[in-house]
């Protein structure tokens, strides 16, 4: 453990608001840019909700639609949840000066649609890096199921 400070001495300044790669700054961009593999997964579960469908109709395992179901919802969980942990980045490092503008405008307008309410913002960082993985493991279970592998 360290020594106390003596009386009368200077204390280092505080790390800027944002600043550090664990800062609510660097969470926020983080998590902006990996909400938009949600929006290429959630697609890519359709098409293969729609494939595990055909696939049902001609004869296949009912496992299959059920897991294009999975597929789909957390490919759109991995957006939800990203863009969550981005907002609720955002919220907390608001007034940063390296804060993007076009994130700090995202979170006017969520805070206009809730109107005064709370957002229910509440991040959720490990989640929000592990559902788009889960999504994807899935999808490709499931085509590799339906297309052969």
């Amino acid at each position: 453990m360290g020594a106390a400070l003596p009386p009368g001495s200077a204390r280092a300044p505080a790390p800027a608001a944002g600043a550090g790669p664990g800062g609510p700054v660097s969470v926020a961009r983080r998590h902006a840019i990996w909400r938009w593999t949600g929006a290429f997964l959630f697609p890519m579960g359709l098409l293969l909700l729609f494939s595990a469908v055909l696939h049902r109709l001609s004869g296949g395992s009912g496992w299959d639609l059920a897991l294009g179901f999975f597929s789909t919802a957390t490919g759109l969980a991995a957006f939800g949840a990203n863009h969550d942990t981005a907002m609720a980045a955002v919220l907390e490092a608001r007034g940063a000066p390296d804060l993007p503008a076009g994130l700090q405008r995202e979170l006017d307008e969520e805070l206009a649609r809730a109107r005064g309410a709370d957002p229910g913002l509440r991040p959720a960082p490990r989640l929000a890096l592990a559902m788009p993985l889960v999504s994807l493991s899935a999808q490709i279970f499931l085509a590799l199921r339906i297309f052969g592998g």
